[in-house]
C-alpha cells in the first residue's frame, strides 16, 4: 500500500515539473487527426488514462481467466474429497 502511494506521489511529481518546465503549447498529429496548440500536460494525462484504462482492462481479464481457474480447481478438489459411491454390484459388472 505505501508502495503504490509513493510511485503515485513520484509519477504526480514528474508529471507537475514537466507541466512548468514546459509551459508552451504544442501541436500534435496523429494519423490523420491534428491539433494546434495543446498543452503538453493535457497530452501526458491523456497518454495516462489511456495507458491506465488498458492496463486495467488487461487486469480484469487475466483476473477473470484466474478466477474460472480457481473455480475449475475447486470443484476437481470437491470430486477428489467426495469420490462417486459404487456399489458392490456395478463393481462386479465394471470387472467383467
Amino acid at each position: 500500500m505505501h508502495r503504490q502511494l509513493i510511485i503515485i506521489l513520484l509519477v504526480a511529481l514528474v508529471l507537475i515539473l514537466v507541466t512548468v518546465q514546459n509551459p508552451n503549447p504544442v501541436s500534435v498529429q496523429f494519423l490523420s487527426w491534428e491539433a494546434q496548440q495543446v498543452p503538453v500536460i493535457i497530452i501526458i494525462l491523456i497518454s495516462l488514462l489511456v495507458g491506465v484504462i488498458i492496463s486495467s482492462v488487461l487486469g480484469l481479464i487475466k483476473q477473470s481467466k484466474l478466477k474460472e481457474k480457481i473455480r475449475r480447481l475447486q470443484r476437481e478438489i470437491e470430486e477428489l474429497k467426495y469420490p462417486p459411491v459404487v456399489s458392490p454390484d456395478e463393481d462386479e459388472e465394471l470387472e467383467d
